[in-house]
């Protein structure tokens, strides 16, 4: 996930110029993508093959004794090298969409939403954790058990994660490239239309203790941690992207969804892949939000980061 994740943040830093500076990014220029009204039938057709209740019987290995010299390919196809370049594109409802394509068949892709634990306020500490515990969950197009399934059956379920940060949430899952049709609109429907069911947002509260456990074990993460409360203290960067005990009050759908409907414009999301075609990304990123109705872009309040340090 590593390039998914340098490309995202350097095309976050283009998209919201005002975030601390990462890397040192030349100005791009963004196509614009329009929304286009397409028939049903026809978008089906360009779909892979997949087929969700499908149990095939177990097979020998065909392949099995073979030697890494020897090909098992009888018409091995002729690669076609070109150099890899990095695509910028931009939807109709402002969210932007950047790619390159390195030919390699597994796929990455990072959908990142630029509203992570700097912009929580005293009275949703923690909402941006409780975020990213539910993505992947129930939408309103799959329920959690059909995403769980659908992720499991595409071999992406290993590496399907949402999480949350300072200054943004990310989703981020790896898969074959022919699958993009069927994984870029799992991962919108996240941002999109969540369901944020009682009893699933109620599951997902014990994640919480665990991230916490997690980052107490690793003294990289604690550090890091411990440094930016130091830098930041109770502002903006100092805030913990991790929920804590007394978050749990409040770690309801209400406070979930309200947080989304301040934060989760498209104008605030830029997605990113890596070893897929930018004409396939741009065009089912452009198809999974052109019969929806996206979250409107409110005025946010961009409180500046307030170094508390010593010298």
């Amino acid at each position: 996930m590593l390039s998914t994740l340098k490309l995202g943040r350097a095309v976050a830093q283009r998209a919201w110029p005002h975030t601390r500076a990462v890397a040192a990014v030349p100005a791009v220029t963004f196509n614009e993508v329009k929304f286009v009204k397409e028939d049903v039938e026809k978008v089906m057709m360009e779909l892979p093959d997949y087929n969700f209740y499908e149990m095939k019987e177990s097979v020998p290995n065909p392949y099995q004794g073979t030697t890494l010299d020897r090909s098992i390919l009888l018409d091995p196809p002729v690669p076609a090298l070109a150099q890899p370049k990095v695509e910028f594109s931009k939807l109709e409802n402002g969210m932007k969409i950047a790619s390159i394509d390195k030919q390699g068949l597994t796929a990455r892709l990072g959908l990142y939403v630029h509203a992570g634990s700097r912009f929580e306020t005293s009275a949703n500490f923690g909402v941006a954790h409780m975020v990213s515990l539910m993505g992947y969950k129930s939408t309103a197009h799959l329920s959690h058990l059909r995403t769980v399934k659908t992720l499991e059956q595409l071999g992406a379920h290993e590496s399907t994660a949402a999480k949350a940060g300072r200054e943004d949430i990310m989703y981020q899952v790896e898969m074959q490239r022919e699958y993009l049709p069927l994984v870029a609109p799992l991962m919108v429907g996240n941002v999109l239309f969540p369901r944020l069911l009682p009893w699933e947002v109620k599951s997902a509260q014990k994640e919480v203790a665990a991230a916490r456990n997690a980052m107490q074990a690793s003294p990289d993460d604690m550090v890091s941690e411990m440094l930016h409360k130091a830098a930041y203290c109770n502002n903006t960067l100092g805030i913990s992207p991790l929920a804590s005990d007394r978050s749990m009050p409040y770690f309801t759908p209400e406070t979930i969804r309200n947080f989304m409907l301040d934060h989760f414009a498209p104008e605030r999301m830029v997605l990113v892949g890596v070893n897929v075609a930018h004409a396939d990304l741009s065009k089912w990123a452009m198809r999974s939000f052109a019969d929806y109705n996206a979250i409107p872009l409110k005025k946010r309040e961009e409180t500046k980061a307030v170094y508390t340090g010593g010298d």
